[in-house]
């Protein structure tokens, strides 16, 4: 039974691994909500869904086969993040030839991979195989399964992705920074998870709002309502992983400042160098 669950939420898109080392694989081929909750780790309490603003609307990029596909673009941080420069999406592996070559318009040349080898395997991406873009995969948890009973809450997942997983940290931050030309676009499989954590120290880099960031991702559920409802109706017992509850990310990010010094010291500590956070930053369009 504990094994089919943990196929179940692979499936979804919660990556239930952490290793502590591995190459990536490479192929070439808001207007924010006023109000954050403040609520104590553990008690990630059921909470009405966030919703879109007419602004988040803007972000959105529309693909036949794939949800929650948005540019980071216009958000404000130290000055406003560019247009394709950077785009977070969820699974890939359903999208057409016209939603390829969106993608192509829309100038992404990195396809940056963040799920399992096992998820890979099950739904691979498409764009690996396509001469436009730069294919690579870097599972951000890893591939050796997690005992889930002892994450009670996403924001305790999260925190552990901090402490544990930073091989993998490097390796990301370090394909994204190597990226100087076109846009970059980074995926798991729901959009949600990795996907939001990766948006998250991009977005604290670049100075945008705790608040901004925190609504930039708990809007994903919004975008991946009928996803995860189809979900929940087969695994009605672990909808507290199923969502993007405010306080999930505002323990991560409360977790990344206090403990870690922010962002920028959290990419130092595991091995980001400095010519590299300013690259990133350019990308962000934060450079002077």
């Amino acid at each position: 039974m504990k094994r089919l669950l943990l196929v179940s939420l692979l499936a979804f898109g919660l990556v239930a691994g952490c290793r502590s080392s591995g190459a990536p694989t490479t192929t070439t081929s808001a207007t924010p909500s006023s109000s954050a909750p403040t609520i104590a780790r553990g008690t990630e309490t059921p909470a009405p869904e966030v919703q879109p603003t007419a602004e988040d609307a803007t972000r959105l990029i529309a693909l036949q086969g794939a949800n929650n596909v948005r540019d980071l673009g216009g958000l404000q941080g130290k000055k406003a993040i560019p247009k394709d420069r950077v785009i977070r999406t969820a699974d890939l592996s359903r999208m057409t030839e016209t939603d390829r070559t969106t993608l192509a318009q829309h100038e992404v040349k990195l396809d940056l991979d963040l799920r399992t080898h096992a998820e890979v395997g099950r739904a691979p991406d498409p764009l690996a195989k396509d001469p436009r873009f730069k294919y690579v995969n870097i599972s951000l948890l890893g591939d050796a399964p997690l005992k889930l009973e002892q994450f009670p809450t996403l924001g305790d997942l999260y925190v552990h992705a901090l402490a544990e997983n930073q091989q993998q940290w490097k390796q990301v931050f370090q394909t994204l920074a190597a990226q100087t030309d076109g846009a970059v676009l980074y995926h798991c499989t729901a959009g949600k998870d990795r996907t939001g954590m990766v948006t998250a120290i991009l977005l604290e880099l670049a100075g945008v709002d705790r608040d901004a960031i925190i609504h930039n991702y708990a809007i994903s559920a919004s975008y991946l309502h009928d996803q995860t409802r189809e979900f929940l109706a087969k695994n009605p017992k672990i909808a507290h992983i199923a969502g993007t509850p405010p306080v999930a990310m505002a323990t991560f990010l409360d977790t990344l400042d206090k403990q870690y010094g922010g962002a920028r010291a959290f990419l130092v500590k595991v091995g980001i160098t400095d010519a590299e956070i300013t690259a990133l930053s350019h990308r962000l369009g934060q450079s002077t």
